[in-house]
């Protein structure tokens, strides 16, 4: 085995590399990217949440998310509103567009996930996903 291929980093990456890569390409169409269909999914989810509460748990930089929702907001996939305890703060909404794009992306993603992983069987996927929740819930 080479030097790369011992590293978990290079492994994970390589294989988060090809998922992003076939995913974005589906979303394409959609003006969106992997992150911002994780937004979307989020303020599905979690309405009237605020950017910096979507930043902390997407783990999102402050200048990032504010480009991204601003993206979306164009788009007209978000919505964003006064948040009556906070004048500063906005709280977000997902718009029909927004529910009608992560409809009609729900099966790139799955589609991206599947031809990835084909090569686990149902029990090795199970098992990766744990593996993959138990670290990211420990950071």
């Amino acid at each position: 085995m080479d030097i790369l291929t011992q590293s978990y980093g290079f492994l994970l990456g390589k294989v988060l590399q090809r998922m992003e890569s076939k995913f974005g390409d589906s979303l394409a169409p959609f003006d969106i990217d992997s992150k911002q269909y994780g937004i979307l999914s989020f303020i599905k989810e979690y309405p009237y949440s605020s950017q910096k509460k979507i930043g902390e748990k997407l783990r999102i930089d402050r200048t990032t998310m504010v480009n991204h929702i601003d993206h979306l907001e164009t788009l007209g996939c978000v919505e964003r509103t006064k948040n009556p305890n906070d004048r500063r703060a906005y709280s977000l909404l997902i718009t029909e567009k927004g529910n009608e794009v992560l409809d009609s992306c729900r099966d790139f993603l799955i589609d991206a996930e599947s031809e990835v992983l084909s090569v686990l069987n149902e029990q090795e996927k199970q098992v990766f996903k744990e593996v993959l929740m138990k670290i990211w819930s420990s950071l």
